[in-house]
């Protein structure tokens, strides 16, 4: 019998959780209705797969766990909510190579956030990587110059970023708060408030198929997989792991639809993906090396 190690463990479950929801931009890709009606369908059976997994979870005090929120999971709710919307336009008027390579700064704009916010000191590497990854964006969205959609996408890109890392920022404030019940209440509340521009009864029955795997299946599921990987494993290890999303995304996209990357987005790709890389294997090695010298000490 195979006795798998905590870190091990931790390991599977986030590549788990990061290659079932790699296909993602690929099916929003897939659906064929407006932006608004996509939202509506996307954000109403996530909202329905993620409280099937926390009654699933928690069979007995599920309804506490949505009870127990507080003000500071009201206040994610609502930034998960424009999360969710930004995203949405996002990879519908970007490439899926943008939003995603866009959306993989994230963490560090959490660490701005966090300085301006929470007074957490950001070390000179993170500077130099926070200016790296400017410089590719820059790249990025240069490649979108003279279409107007393009670069309003990747604006869109740069606030779904925007708005994950702010919610990152407000679990580091608030960190009892049940993160999978305030997904799924996000997702009630974006639906509601998106119906008054949707047009649910357009969609037909394929795009209803791809809505009802990505909803209830894919996004629940790899949400919870990928929250449980900082249980066994350091968050600098799920964040590196994590960047695979922004490679395997695309790459599914381009094997299906033939849509390619530009190659401004393949250079300024390149630019954040090993500048975060480097930074956050850089962070890893410095905290395993802190712990073995307190270890050693100690």
């Amino acid at each position: 019998m195979l006795i798998l190690s905590q870190h091990a463990k931790g390991l599977i479950i986030t590549a788990l959780g990061v290659l079932l929801i790699s296909p993602d931009g690929l099916l929003t890709r897939l659906i064929l209705v407006d932006h608004w009606t996509l939202i509506f369908w996307r954000a109403l059976f996530l909202s329905f797969g993620m409280w099937l997994i926390v009654s699933l979870i928690y069979p007995n005090i599920a309804w506490h766990k949505y009870k127990s929120m507080g003000r500071g999971g009201a206040v994610m709710v609502l930034i998960y909510a424009m999360g969710t919307i930004s995203f949405i336009v996002a990879i519908t008027h970007t490439s899926v190579a943008n939003t995603l390579i866009i959306l993989s700064t994230t963490p560090l704009f959490a660490a701005i956030i966090g300085w301006v916010f929470l007074r957490e000191s950001i070390p000179a590497r993170t500077w130099c990587a926070i200016l790296l990854v400017g410089i590719g964006i820059y790249v990025i969205s240069s490649d979108s110059e003279g279409q107007a959609s393009s670069l309003f996408g990747d604006l869109a890109a740069m606030a779904a970023s925007f708005f994950l890392a702010t919610g990152f920022t407000v679990i580091r404030r608030f960190p009892k708060i049940p993160i999978l019940p305030v997904i799924s209440t996000s997702g009630l509340l974006t639906a509601l408030v998106i119906l008054p521009l949707a047009q649910p009864f357009s969609v037909t029955q394929e795009d209803m198929g791809y809505l009802l795997i990505m909803g209830i299946y894919m996004l629940p599921v790899a949400t919870a997989l990928m929250y449980s990987g900082p249980r066994y494993i350091p968050a600098p290890e799920v964040g590196l792991m994590l960047l695979l999303e922004s490679i395997l995304g695309p790459v599914w996209v381009w094997w299906a639809l033939g849509e390619q990357p530009g190659t401004r987005t393949f250079i300024g790709g390149a630019i954040i993906l090993s500048t975060l890389a480097i930074n956050t294997i850089w962070v890893l090695r410095s905290s395993r090396a802190n712990k073995l010298a307190a270890d050693t000490i100690g």
